[in-house]
């Protein structure tokens, strides 16, 4: 069983203990340690976090309604060329010439091309409207963490302002005892 007692990740009042005493540094009684109570952040936090999550959802949304989209879009245009190669298929069973043959083959991968490619470009709409719906979604998160980088720096200033109005009557108080005649 150890002695030695382990102190916490981030108990840095144990460590400042342990530090070297040296001239230079003041002695760490003497630092202004931030006084991180919870309540100093619990309004910031909640209000962030919030809005953080309400952006999260937002892009998730975002992403499945265009991918429901898409999806669709693309079911209906396989749907439609089956359809479409089982017509060609019964077409091809009643031609009785090889011109006729050539004929309906050949209206058939032509409108199959124009079909592809009609689906491609909407597709690819799909996409960058997509895109540019996302993308607009990723900057209102960005803007969300901006402005909680912020807000608790300011709860972090704030803090440590008042842990500094709080040390200075205790440090008048020492002065005078230590002051040397």
């Amino acid at each position: 069983m150890p002695t030695k007692s382990n102190t916490g990740a981030f108990d840095f009042s144990a460590m400042m203990a342990e530090w070297p005493k040296l001239p230079e540094w003041p002695a760490p009684t003497e630092w202004p340690m931030p006084a991180f109570s919870n309540w100093a952040f619990a309004e910031r936090e909640d209000r962030i976090e919030a809005k953080a999550i309400a952006s999260f959802q937002k892009v998730g949304k975002t992403m499945w309604s265009h991918a429901e989209k898409a999806f669709d879009d693309h079911m209906n245009f396989v749907s439609h060329r089956l359809h479409q190669d089982m017509e060609c298929a019964k077409s091809l069973s009643q031609c009785a010439a090889p011109e006729e043959t050539m004929a309906t083959l050949q209206d058939f991968y032509s409108r199959m091309a124009s079909e592809y490619q009609d689906h491609f470009e909407k597709q690819a709409t799909l996409f960058r409207d997509s895109f540019s719906e996302s993308a607009a979604v990723v900057e209102e998160l960005n803007e969300t963490a901006m402005e909680s980088v912020n807000e608790m720096s300011k709860a972090a200033e704030e803090s440590l302002e008042e842990t500094k109005a709080a040390l200075k009557p205790a440090q008048a108080r020492r002065k005078p005892a230590s002051a040397k005649p």
